[in-house]
């Protein structure tokens, strides 16, 4: 599937539970490209793998392992957006 320039992000994900149940503390931007938005997503997820890696590894790595799960969390954040994009271009609905 080649993945067009028009195809962007919807802004509609959260992420970050803080505080009450389903408050979240940020939220994806809208009208990011896709293919940039996975790039970046592809980044986010190597330096969390390089982290959890670190994380088994050695003393004081907790903060190893909490780095990693935000940095999951966004990445993971991105990709929902992206895939909420892509199947709302699927369904016919906006761009």
């Amino acid at each position: 599937m080649r993945l067009q320039a028009t195809i962007t992000t919807q802004g509609a994900t959260t992420f970050a539970q803080c505080g009450k149940p389903n408050q979240t503390l940020f939220r994806l931007s809208a009208g990011v490209p896709v293919s940039d938005a996975l790039e970046y997503a592809s980044d986010l997820l190597s330096c969390a793998n390089r982290m959890t890696l670190q994380a088994t590894h050695g003393e004081n790595t907790e903060q190893c392992a909490m780095a990693a799960h935000y940095l999951g969390e966004m990445g993971k954040a991105v990709i929902d957006d992206v895939t909420t994009a892509l199947l709302r271009m699927e369904a016919g609905h906006d761009k």
